[in-house]
């Protein structure tokens, strides 16, 4: 049977080890507890789709453009979030490759912050058939009711 290494402070599981090796103290109050909801009414977002992202030929964009997806927040505490759709030049990235924002994945992709880092992935439709490449699966993104193949 392996043997723990020494060193570090026990905690539950997935905790960090205390490092002064010593137990662990309560690290003070839980920032929950200071949440102070603003009591926002609940409303549907505001959707502003220009093209639709699930079908790159539908002839809403330019050749050489892509339709992409795209989330605005708010500024003010209850304000609405925007979802929605544009036309902008398609990048080469495809399932997989890092990005860092707008240009650079391709038509039918967005770039997403994954556990693998920001990474281009293919967008897919949340309910039936996602045509997600075998091993990924389509899970939600930040776009309301759209997935990407993770």
């Amino acid at each position: 049977m392996d043997e723990p290494s020494a060193g570090g402070g026990g905690g539950e599981a997935g905790a960090p080890p205390v490092p002064n090796g010593e137990g662990g103290a309560d690290a003070g109050k839980d920032t929950l507890d200071e949440y102070v909801d603003p009591g926002c009414p609940d409303v549907e977002p505001i959707t502003d789709f220009q093209c639709d992202p699930y079908d790159q030929s539908s002839g809403f964009c330019a050749p050489g453009e892509g339709c992409f997806i795209f989330v605005q927040y708010p500024s003010e505490p209850c304000g609405q979030e925007i979802y929605g759709a544009f036309c902008a030049p398609a990048g080469p990235g495809g399932q997989g490759d890092p990005c860092g924002g707008g240009g650079e994945c391709g038509a039918g992709f967005a770039c997403v912050v994954t556990g693998s880092g920001t990474q281009c992935v293919q967008l897919c439709e949340l309910s039936g058939d996602d045509h997600c490449s075998p091993g990924l699966v389509c899970e939600p993104i930040d776009v309301a009711g759209m997935g990407g193949c993770l």
